[in-house]
């Protein structure tokens, strides 16, 4: 039997709001107040709410596929976050451990944590998790290192996300 694994994507934007409380620069407020938003939106699956904290063409930059991977404009931005969604890739916890904010942006860098289903967790060619085969039916957890980069754009919104993955994803058995 697997340990419980304490897991509450409702706690991803903690360390944006204790550092928003400690924040007096309006313009470094407004940032934070942005990003905070956009992850509870993107979070909760809110995609109006989510779409609203960007400039008008967005720009994110995955830095895991190759120098420039992830969707540019607003209707790419928005079909990305749509199909996030709709496949549940949404509920993720970001264990958000440094939070740094300028008039420029903020980055915020922590932990990646997603519950996966085993069939994905073995179409992505993972075929042990735990020392035991991956069982098709079972939940896991994966967890990665991130650091984003939410540049400042127009009237106080996100230009989009640059995202450094720090590390593949490890995962865990969450249960059988």
């Amino acid at each position: 039997m697997t340990e419980p694994i304490d897991f509450d994507p409702e706690r991803s934007w903690s360390a944006l709001e204790k550092r928003l409380a400690e924040e007096t620069d309006p313009v470094c407020r407004g940032l934070l107040e942005q990003v905070r938003n956009h992850v509870r939106a993107e979070i909760r699956g809110e995609i109006e709410p989510l779409m609203a904290t960007l400039i008008d063409e967005p720009r994110y930059h995955f830095r895991l596929m190759g120098p420039d991977g992830g969707p540019k404009g607003r209707e790419a931005v928005r079909q990305f976050y749509q199909a996030m969604i709709a496949g549940g890739g949404n509920r993720f916890e970001f264990a958000i451990e440094r939070v740094f904010v300028d008039a420029r942006g903020v980055v915020t860098e922590g932990k990646m944590r997603q519950k996966i289903a085993g069939a994905a967790v073995a179409a992505s060619g993972v075929d042990q998790v735990d020392g035991k085969p991956v069982d098709e039916s079972a939940t896991y957890l994966s967890e990665n290192h991130i650091l984003t980069v939410w540049l400042a754009g127009d009237g106080g919104r996100l230009v989009g996300e640059d995202i450094f993955f720090g590390s593949a994803p490890a995962f865990r058995t969450l249960r059988r």
